[in-house]
């Protein structure tokens, strides 16, 4: 793992991110099991649960927008934590038009994932 990186544990119930806050990194799951839910009225709908090897909070890396939904550890639950300004350093790296693809399919996908929400809230 990179000097860049760290590790963070996460306890049956206890929150990742928040809907609506501001995201500086996303996570890749190590260990554990973390449900994805909106905000519905006063309730929460779970849209999905994440496994180990996937990553949530990815859209904060490319998109100043807020988070759109709340993570929260299933079970005890590791995540490799991956900053904005390491991912910023790798991008800038990259081609041009690979960023361009990049930002765009995930405003897309943010888009449409704010749609489909709205859809079934």
């Amino acid at each position: 793992m990179s000097d860049d990186l760290e590790k963070r544990t996460f306890k049956p119930g206890q929150v990742i991110f928040t809907e609506g806050e501001e995201g500086e990194e996303a996570f890749m799951v190590e260990s554990g099991k973390v449900e994805i839910a909106k905000k519905q009225g006063a309730a929460e709908l779970v849209l999905t649960t994440i496994d180990v090897g996937e990553m949530i909070g990815e859209m904060a890396l490319v998109d100043p927008a807020p988070r759109s939904a709340t993570a929260r550890a299933m079970k005890p639950t590791t995540v490799i934590v991956i900053p904005k300004r390491v991912f910023d350093r790798l991008l800038k790296q990259t081609n041009p038009v690979v960023r361009s693809v990049l930002n765009t399919t995930l405003r897309r996908l943010r888009q449409e994932t704010s749609k489909s929400a709205k859809g079934v809230l």
